[in-house]
Formats: structure tokens, C-alpha cells, sequence
């Protein structure tokens, strides 16, 4: 813990009042987009921006407790992906994620080391005990030398095997342990697979030497409230409690009514508590709304002493499932001041422009791109966004290199820039099912704007991959997504709730086949989609054909012109020769390499983009800015967003 709150143990804490543990940490990493071949785990070693994202995103909620992202990480379950030789390194960079993000909350909370069992349900043959035994005490090793609290074993489905476990972990550490078996409902009765009754468990591992036991996962709020009430009295134990936000579905569709029933949740939390419950918390399907509405329930109901941190109350959403914004517990090391684009009013400006088309509103977008991690992409969105923008917008790369997950980008910079965050997402190597439980784990982690496209396959050195996974195009995202915002799954299957997306979709002016091209358009307004937006526009008639004949079919959407501020010639080069469907006109081309390259050619570049903002206005509704070269002094994301916010007349 830091050294500012490492005034109280976890084991003081637990003795003196409930301490409210997180959620599911891989329902939404999976629903994100981020593509892992291994175990989630493995996030932590390529991912780390994601884990530390929903970290913070637990403990804005009010979560006393984060649990590192290391369940499976064992090494017997991660040889079966090729990942035994990095046993260690990913359980250490598991807690270290965790400790981080403990260290920076501005208030007492505490790390959970999370082991599961080392043998996998259903795959194959148990491992024998002294090599359990041995795994678990290597994954502990790693987890204290990260800096863990405390070791939850949790979801084991055996008293033998918990029990040995707990022994185990004994043997590398005095931290604190919770012990949580999970239950089936076998005839109205909560048994273990070993036919095990809660106080059979409870029996066993009296004597164990932990601060709790309990139970999660398998069983929803009512089943495991069966459980709790089945396992006292605990000889002094306290109870822990962790259910599924449901019962747990592989259909992607009864995820939205998880993170929609957030309530329901929070009313068994305060039965947990009533029952003798002083572990609280959730597992799959529960999301950081569902641990802001414990929370909220825990201190209404006095039934929690909370930290001297105040929760963030849900943020209402135009749609029925309502998403805590994640306010940040401790500020940022970096102070800047996010300009005009920030405030009370901040928020909702894409549905704002939506609403108000036809009366003068023209709408700023700035594209978050160029090299660098996270911290440099937030610097550059409060760039651009003290420059004017009031969206920051979010693509998908094409390289094959390693980069920050888009997905993982947009949540960052929407949890901690107050503009909207619009998101590109591609249906290009994703089935169907996938990509319905990515939209959903998107809508669930906050992100409302979404840009529907088929997408382009990554490069390798040599050449473009073109295998992969082609199951639908853009349109048919485009489709799927809207029916979500019925509430109606990809089967046609009512759900409980329905989401809140605004959709877009691209287009191509530079296309060679612009009568084909603003037939596609037309058919993403008839999919679903409530805007359109360019590719990369130098010129404005192809931009005109395709708004004409949008126009012609009776699709009055708004239009987006995704308009880049040349850097110097080199580029302008590049965009012409070496980038698919993008026109750079002759006039561009000659006025660009007379500028060179430099700064005084990127304020060419600007003046030419200035230019055609400015007779684009009575065009479109409102410009992407892209930026994609090094900032000068006086030439960067906000210099660009400023300028042809200007010349906009916005």
C-alpha cells in the first residue's frame, strides 16, 4: 500500500467494518476487443493500459478491494497455451497493475492476489498435489513480490483441494487469505461437484488458518445468498461473498442484462452483510456499475463505513443501463488543464449535434493518433481538446506492431478527459457472436459513440495478411449494433435492456466508382447509421457527389469531412501514391512541394487544410482534424483543432 494510507492492515480493516471487493475484471477485458490467444491473464504482460483502465474503473466505483487479473495463471494452465516460462512474470505484472492503481486511489484500499485452481474444469486430468501444491506456491511467490495485501483463492469447486491450497500458500507467506468454494444448485441444495453442503466447507477449512471463506461465481445474487445463509455459524470466521451478476452465459446477448441489473445486485449485497457477510463483492458479469450501486447501498443503508473517498454517483444515460463515469480517486501526475471542452456540459455533444442538425451546429472532432502509450495519447486529446474539439476520436490501426488496443485507448481518454469519445470499430477478423459481446462490453464500459466499419487487414513486413475471419462487413456491424439499441440480439431475441449507441459509419469520396460508393453509403444510413464519415478528404468533389446523392435518396444524415493537416511534402507524397482511395489534387501537390517539409511547410499544410474546412462548412456538419506529424512550437493536435475550428466558423 502507499505509505499516505498503510495506517490500518486488511485484516484490521475486515475486523471493523465490510470492505467492498470489485467485479468481473475478464467479462469486460474480453468484451473490449482485445484479442489474447492464451488466458486473459496474459493481458497483464500485453495489455497492461486495459488492466490498469478497469482497475481504476473499480475503484472510482467505491471498491475497497481489487483483485489482480491472474486468475488461470498457474503454471500447469498456462502451459496448455505455451506460457509456462512466463509464469512469473505475468503473475508479477498482474499485481504490480493492481498495487499501482492501489497506490494511486487517494485513500485506504487493498490488493487481492487471485488464484484459482490449478487444475482447469473440464480439461483433462487433475494435477497431482505435490505439483499443485508447488504451482500455487510459485504463483503466491510472484503475486507478494508484486506487492499483494492479501491471496483470494477463489471459484474452487473441491473443500480437499481449497483446503490444500490455503496449506500452500501458508508455506511462502503470512498475508492474509480468503478461501471462496463455488456451489452448484443441485435440487434446491448448493453443492460442490464433490457433493460438499456450505457447511461441509466450512467445517473443513475452520481450522485453515484464514481471515474468510466464502463462495463465488457459478451461482446469481439469490443462489449464493442460499450459500452465505447456509455456511454460518464460522467459529469467528468473517463470510465472503461474491456471486455472478446471473447466471453465467456464453451468449453474448445476456450480458446486457447483467450490467443492466446493477440494483437487483446491490439488494442481495445488503443480504450478504445482514446475513454476516464481511467480503463483498461480484464475479462474472458484474462491471463497475454493479459495484457503485453496492456501494451506494452499503453507506444508505449504514451497513458500511466507506473511505474517506466519496463514490461517484451513476452518471445518467440517454439509454436504460446506466454506466458510473469513472471520476478519478487521485489526480492525474500530469496537471493540465483540459480548456473549453471540459465541464458540466462536456459530455453529450455528439447527441447534441445530432438533435440540432439544420441549425447552424457544426461539430470538432480530433483523431488520437501518432506513437507513444498512453500517457502521450492523453496529453494530445487535452491538446486538442483546450484547442476546441469536442470529441476526441478513436481508430483502429492497421500495424502489425505493437500499440496501444484502441478499445483500451478510448476507455482512458473517456475516463479521464470530459468530451465524448468516439470509437472506430471493425468487424474484419470477428464472428458474429464476438463482436455482439464487444459492443456490448463497450456500451458497458461507458463508450457511446461508435463508428462502424469492415475495416482493412494489418501488414505484416512483406505484405498484408489475407487470411482471417470474414464473417460479416460493416453493414451488417452497423445492423447488429442497432439492434442492440432496440434491444433486440442478433437472433431476434427481445432482451431485458437495450443499449445507447450513437452510430456512424465511413465512406469513401476518393473512391474510383463514386456511383457505387454513395450506393454503400446509403445502404449503412438503411443498416442503422445516424452519421457518416469520410476517409481523408483533400479535395471536396468526390465529397459533394456522395452528400448529393445522399440528398437525392432521402438520407438526411449529417456528415462528418475527416480533413488532415499536411506536414510537408513527404507526406503529401505518401497520402497520394501509397494510400488507397485518397485524392491529393495537383494544386495540393504543387503548393506542398514548393513548402518542402518542416515547420513552414506543416503551416502550409494547415492554411491548405483551413481552406478547405472553410469551404467544406456549407458541405458537412463537421470535421475529424487529423493530425498525424511531430508538434513544433506552435504546430501540434491543438494548434490544428484551433485553426480549422476557426475556419469553420464554429
Amino acid at each position: 500500500m502507499s505509505e499516505s494510507f498503510a495506517t490500518e492492515s486488511f485484516t484490521a480493516a475486515l475486523a471493523r467494518r465490510v470492505l467492498l471487493c470489485d467485479g468481473a475484471m475478464g467479462t469486460l477485458a474480453r468484451a473490449s476487443g482485445v484479442r489474447v490467444e492464451g488466458p486473459g491473464a496474459e493481458l497483464c504482460v500485453v495489455a497492461p493500459e486495459l488492466v490498469t483502465a478497469l482497475h481504476e474503473r473499480y475503484l472510482a466505483a467505491g471498491a475497497d478491494v481489487l483483485q489482480t487479473h491472474t486468475f488461470g495463471a498457474s503454471r500447469p494452465r498456462l502451459e496448455r497455451h505455451g506460457l509456462a516460462r512466463r509464469t512469473r512474470e505475468v503473475n508479477l505484472a498482474g499485481a504490480r497493475l493492481a498495487a499501482a492503481a492501489r497506490d494511486g486511489a487517494g485513500r485506504p484500499a487493498w490488493v487481492a492476489g487471485s488464484v484459482s485452481p490449478v487444475t482447469q474444469p473440464g480439461r483433462g486430468s487433475a494435477v497431482d498435489a505435490p505439483a499443485a501444491a508447488a504451482a500455487i506456491r510459485e504463483q503466491v511467490e510472484a503475486l507478494v513480490e508484486g506487492g499483494v495485501d492479501l491471496v483470494v483463492l477463489e471459484t474452487f469447486s473441491r473443500a480437499d483441494e481449497l483446503l490444500a491450497a490455503v496449506r500452500a500458500v501458508r508455506e511462502v507467506t503470512d498475508l492474509p487469505v480468503v478461501a471462496e468454494a463455488t456451489f452448484v444448485d443441485e435440487d434446491g441444495s448448493p453443492l460442490t461437484t464433490a457433493g460438499e453442503s456450505p457447511a461441509d466447507v466450512v467445517a473443513r477449512l475452520a481450522d485453515a488458518g484464514t481471515v474468510a471463506i466464502g463462495s463465488n461465481c457459478t451461482l446469481g445474487p439469490q443462489g449464493l445468498l442460499d450459500v452465505v445463509r447456509r455456511m454460518g455459524p464460522t467459529n469467528g470466521l468473517a463470510l465472503a461473498a461474491q456471486p455472478n451478476a446471473g447466471l453465467p452465459h456464453v451468449v453474448a446477448d445476456r450480458s446486457v442484462r447483467f450490467a443492466g441489473d446493477a440494483e437487483h445486485f446491490a439488494r442481495y449485497v445488503l443480504r450478504y452483510v445482514e446475513a454476516g457477510a464481511r467480503f463483498v463483492g461480484g464475479c462474472c458479469g458484474t462491471t463497475p456499475e454493479h459495484t457503485a450501486a453496492a456501494a451506494t447501498a452499503l453507506t444508505t443503508h449504514d451497513a458500511w463505513a466507506p473511505s474517506s473517498a466519496p463514490v461517484a454517483d451513476p452518471a445518467p444515460e440517454s439509454g436504460p443501463i446506466r454506466i458510473v463515469e469513472g471520476h478519478r480517486a487521485a489526480p492525474e501526475a500530469e496537471p493540465d488543464d483540459p480548456g473549453p471542452g471540459s465541464g458540466p456540459d462536456a459530455r453529450g455533444a455528439v447527441d447534441r449535434w445530432l438533435r440540432h442538425r439544420g441549425a447552424g451546429e457544426f461539430l470538432v472532432a480530433a483523431e488520437v493518433a501518432g506513437a507513444g502509450g498512453p500517457a502521450e495519447h492523453l496529453a494530445r486529446a487535452r491538446r486538442a481538446v483546450a484547442g476546441g474539439a469536442s470529441v476526441l476520436w478513436v481508430s483502429r490501426p492497421r500495424a502489425r506492431r505493437a500499440t496501444t488496443s484502441s478499445a483500451a485507448l478510448a476507455v482512458h481518454l473517456h475516463d479521464r478527459v470530459d468530451v465524448d469519445t468516439a470509437l472506430t470499430v471493425t468487424s474484419w477478423q470477428t464472428g458474429l457472436l464476438a463482436l455482439q459481446a464487444d459492443l456490448l462490453g463497450l456500451h458497458a464500459l461507458g463508450l457511446r459513440t461508435l463508428v462502424c466499419e469492415t475495416g482493412n487487414p494489418p501488414v505484416h513486413a512483406e505484405q498484408a495478411v489475407r487470411d482471417g475471419v470474414w464473417e460479416v462487413d460493416g453493414a451488417e456491424l452497423l445492423r447488429t449494433a442497432a439492434g442492440l439499441n432496440r434491444g433486440v440480439d442478433i437472433d431476434g431475441v427481445q432482451l431485458g435492456t437495450a443499449t445507447a449507441f450513437r452510430l456512424g459509419a465511413r465512406f469513401t469520396p476518393g473512391s474510383d466508382d463514386l456511383e457505387h460508393e454513395a450506393a454503400r453509403a446509403i445502404a449503412k444510413v438503411e443498416a442503422g447509421a445516424e452519421f457518416l464519415v469520410s476517409r481523408p478528404v483533400f479535395d471536396l468533389d468526390g465529397l459533394r457527389r456522395i452528400v448529393d446523392a445522399l440528398a437525392d435518396a432521402g438520407c438526411r444524415v449529417p456528415v462528418l469531412a475527416s480533413v488532415g493537416a499536411l506536414t510537408g511534402y513527404a507526406q503529401a507524397e505518401h497520402m497520394r501514391h501509397e494510400v488507397p482511395d485518397v485524392v491529393v489534387p495537383d494544386a495540393v501537390m504543387d503548393t506542398m512541394r514548393r513548402a518542402g517539409d518542416g515547420p513552414e511547410a506543416a503551416r502550409t499544410g494547415l492554411s491548405l487544410a483551413a481552406d478547405l474546412v472553410g469551404a467544406a462548412a456549407d458541405v458537412v456538419e463537421g470535421v475529424v482534424v487529423r493530425w498525424s506529424g511531430p508538434a513544433w512550437p506552435g504546430l501540434d493536435p491543438a494548434t490544428a483543432v484551433a485553426r480549422l475550428h476557426a475556419a469553420a466558423g464554429a
